[in-house]
């Protein structure tokens, strides 16, 4: 979290020149989707932060993946911008900063769900609905399974934890029945 001032300028940047193209999700889409690729690619990675590939070089590689990618003018530019002041480095910062910064506009929370089991549509459906009531916020999920909550959900929105599982109960049962010993 070092870089988050260097990130948080970048995102704030791309964002505000999404603000007046309205390209907000777009832009949004295609910064996840740098990130990702970024991520996953090892080879990637290396050629574009290596300063012994020439500049011109990484700038074609770019223009390909943008090709490819379908990734909007004003991103094209940008991320070029990343390349030649030595940032691309920071992508996944920007990126995280970025969606922040887009879902606050758009109404949206990010829920991270984990459950025992994986849910099914209409669980995560019911779900959402109520995480919406809660936070007064559309919810985008996310969900992963942890066998050891035994049964339950544990929802965590921006720094709420909501904590339904079944671990959880069995253990303020066992301190509460320690309590009275």
């Amino acid at each position: 979290m070092a870089n988050a001032p260097v990130a948080g300028r970048y995102a704030q940047a791309l964002f505000e020149l999404g603000i007046d193209s309205d390209q907000v999700e777009d832009l949004g889409d295609a910064l996840a989707s740098l990130s990702r690729i970024f991520e996953e690619s090892a080879e990637l990675r290396s050629v574009l932060l290596n300063p012994a590939i020439q500049l011109s070089e990484r700038r074609d590689v770019i223009d390909a993946v943008a090709k490819k990618a379908r990734w909007p003018q004003l991103f094209r530019n940008f991320v070029m911008l990343l390349l030649d002041k030595d940032r691309l480095r920071h992508i996944k910062e920007i990126s995280n900063a970025y969606a922040v910064k887009m879902d606050d506009r758009l109404g949206r929370a990010r829920a991270r769900v984990t459950s025992a089991v994986e849910l099914g549509d209409t669980e995560l459906q019911t779900l959402k609905k109520r995480l919406g009531e809660i936070t007064g916020k559309d919810i985008v999920v996310s969900t992963e399974v942890d066998e050891a909550l035994i049964g339950g959900v544990i929802a965590r929105v921006g720094g709420t934890i909501y904590d339904g599982s079944v671990r959880t109960q069995l253990q303020r049962m066992k301190e509460a029945i320690l309590k009275e010993v």
